[in-house]
């Protein structure tokens, strides 16, 4: 029995003496930045004495991609006794991001090192940092229920801290600290000291409006590059439209530079169900990438992302509203995005977010674009050098495709100095598109070789079916006597509202025309909406029993067989359009209430400067011999509660006195009956 247990004493022996080497270190941690700086890196370890002999120097090779590229002896300024953990900074690499860096440990005061646990760490430089438009930034932290549980770090190349914050005092609250670097690289931490005890907690940098880092999930402490730069002139503002689904906090997103290497906006940690948000990024001019993410992988259910110029812009940069269905990442293919400032070509508003191309039968139709009057002049000069570049994309990665056509491409149109305008879908070989996807289109004009920037972006999808009903909408080509969309009318028979005219080939390819269009107007909030048919042969209707001061989302369908059916059933007709009924006169107000034989308040003037305001309602309901009438502020105040007489099924005509001082803003004026609630909004301005 003695003899069976000597190799096992033996090798418990051979693992005591392994544990007690007398030359040895190993690697704990990498601890510098994890992205490429200006080209370069300096690597920083924590690196532990664990042999018997007091370290002196050691020995560290640095390998990148595989190779070998400088061996470091570290010779310790004060030696390391066992046990102790330094941390060496290594001669600096150049590097390119995503390049994989190793570390090996050789020796130790000369001697080989004697025990390979820990002599080996690989770590990849595949952080992407956000940058600063300069150095003066905002830690913005906002706290729950446990504000001294969470702190954050700035350090520097070296891991040395430069900046800190936290832990906090008030709970529930939102903390801004101000936050100052020198140009350089360095790495932002933040760090819930209880571990998910602070769930609820969230710290973001921001450089003026610019969000950088969103710090959302501090269960796992947090760490990301942060770049502080030469200030450079911010000239593009933009807005990142983000509608969510009921999981908010799983999306998030990034506008990176064009190489993708610096983050420059960032957004994330939304708390809430479904909602829409307005983010707002300011930029140099450069090219950059849109990164839409989800963290569940399955998309945004419902919703998805529009990128717009800034300030009240219309123009669209990448249109992917209701198009993130599925995936984790929404992304322009090849690493594409979009360049500021954009161009000015466009295709023309007809072809604008038409979702209903058709490609058979009857063959496929002609995206056009608006006449560039600079490729137009080289018509007969430089035919082949000059004409108009169209790219289709799929904002969620896959599909992108440009096609250039000259004066000199032959493209089925009759030769002229605009037929390089028009591009037959599908009209080339390969790369076709798909029906049913959605894509954005864009154009740019090249003249004598040289391109301009892309123009905004339209929303684009083949439909056949859908093309023998085309869908229709206010009409919103701006310039045009009629447009529709976005404005203000008063009220009048003469006064008239415009949609969209629509065509469908028939039996015999021929085109023609919708011959009647239904407008629904509808108020936000609000169950009741108006419905108006246009006469036969005719694309508009007048605005007579609309409601004075009110704003209407107007949807439009259209109809081939007189009204007999209609091109769109259900909720949805097709893209709505703001129509704003201008404030109407009190003789107005009173000959409206007069006409109508259904109940509904009116209030005059509104939008109110203070004083008075006049309230119609119009054949009240009910038996009762009062109505109430109550007007209560945003929060739920109530500001006014008056009791009127009134004789039954005779209109209510009064004069409200409002009080000294009513702030500016929206009311809510509800009147009350025994046999209904009728509301109304009263804007108060300055």
């Amino acid at each position: 029995m003695l003899r069976s247990l000597l190799p096992l004493f033996a090798g418990i022996a051979s693992l005591a003496c392994a544990g007690q080497s007398t030359y040895d270190a190993k690697i704990l941690e990498y601890s510098g930045l994890r992205y490429a700086c200006e080209g370069s890196g300096t690597p920083v370890l924590k690196i532990q004495n664990a042999g018997s002999a007091t370290m002196g120097t050691c020995v560290v090779e640095t390998w990148k991609n595989g190779l070998m590229v400088n061996t470091f002896n570290w010779i310790l300024a004060v030696p390391a006794l066992q046990g102790e953990v330094r941390q060496p900074a290594l001669p600096s690499v150049p590097v390119d991001p995503g390049d994989q860096l190793e570390f090996h440990i050789i020796s130790v005061n000369d001697e080989p090192d004697e025990d390979p646990l820990g002599n080996i760490l690989a770590i990849d430089l595949s952080d992407t940092p956000a940058l600063a438009n300069g150095g003066e930034m905002e830690v913005r932290v906002e706290l729950g229920d446990d504000p001294g549980a969470i702190v954050w770090s700035v350090t520097n190349q070296l891991n040395q801290v430069v900046a800190t914050g936290g832990p906090y005092d008030e709970s529930n609250s939102e903390v801004t600290d101000e936050l100052d670097l020198p140009p350089g690289c360095y790495t932002f931490k933040a760090e819930d000291q209880t571990r998910s005890l602070a769930p609820d907690a969230v710290v973001r940098v921001k450089r003026g409006g610019n969000t950088l880092l969103v710090a959302a999930d501090l269960e796992e402490p947090y760490s990301k590059g942060l770049r502080a730069g030469t200030l450079q002139a911010c000239s593009y503002p933009i807005d990142l439209e983000l509608r969510t689904d009921e999981a908010a906090n799983e999306t998030a997103y990034e506008i990176r530079s064009a190489d993708g290497g610096t983050i420059h906006c960032t957004g994330g940690g939304i708390s809430g169900g479904a909602q829409t948000l307005i983010n707002g990024c300011c930029l140099p001019e450069g090219c950059y990438q849109l990164r839409v993410m989800d963290a569940g992988g399955d998309g945004i259910a419902g919703g998805g992302y529009i990128l717009r110029e800034g300030n009240g812009s219309l123009r669209r940069i990448i249109d992917n509203k209701d198009g993130f269905g599925d995936g984790g990442m929404s992304a322009i293919a090849g690493g594409e995005g979009f360049c500021l400032p954009l161009g000015n070509d466009r295709v023309t508003f007809t072809s604008c977010d038409k979702l209903d191309w058709r490609t058979a039968p009857c063959g496929a139709e002609y995206v056009v674009l608006n006449a560039n009057a600079d490729v137009t002049a080289q018509y007969g000069i430089d035919n082949a050098g000059s004409g108009y570049q169209i790219w289709f994309f799929d904002p969620n990665g896959g599909y992108s495709f440009k096609r250039f056509q000259s004066h000199a491409t032959s493209n089925g149109m009759p030769v002229s100095a605009t037929r390089a305008c028009h591009f037959l879908v599908n009209g080339w070989s390969g790369n076709q598109l798909q029906e049913g996807v959605l894509y954005n289109v864009k154009a740019r004009a090249r003249v004598t070789g040289n391109y301009a920037a892309w123009g905004a972006a339209c929303r684009f999808r083949i439909d056949n079916a859908a093309a023998q009903c085309p869908g229709t909408r206010l009409l919103d080509q701006p310039g045009n006597p009629n447009l529709s969309c976005g404005q203000n009318r008063s009220i009048g028979s003469n006064v008239l509202v415009h949609a969209r005219p629509v065509r469908r080939r028939n039996a015999s390819c021929n085109w023609v025309n919708a011959n009647r269009y239904q407008f629904r107007f509808r108020v936000a909030g609000e169950p009741a909406e108006i419905v108006k048919t246009s006469a036969t042969g005719k694309y508009w209707v007048n605005t007579v029993g609309l409601e004075c001061g009110m704003t209407y989302q107007v949807d439009v369908r259209a109809s081939f067989d007189n009204g007999a059916s209609w091109c769109r059933d259900g909720e949805a007709w097709g893209d709505a359009c703001l129509l704003t009924i201008d404030p109407c006169t009190g003789a107005e107000l009173a000959r409206s209430a007069s006409e109508l034989t259904e109940s509904r308040l009116m209030l005059y003037p509104n939008p109110n400067d203070g004083g008075t305001v006049r309230l119609l309602l119009s054949s009240p309901s009910g038996r009762s011999p009062h109505v109430d009438i109550v007007v209560v502020d945003l929060a739920g105040r109530s500001v006014i509660n008056h009791r009127f007489g009134r004789q039954e099924g005779m209109p209510l005509d009064v004069i409200l006195e409002l009080p000294d001082g009513m702030a500016s803003g929206i009311y809510l004026v509800s009147a009350v009956t025994d046999k209904e609630v009728l509301s109304g909004r009263l804007v108060i301005r300055d």
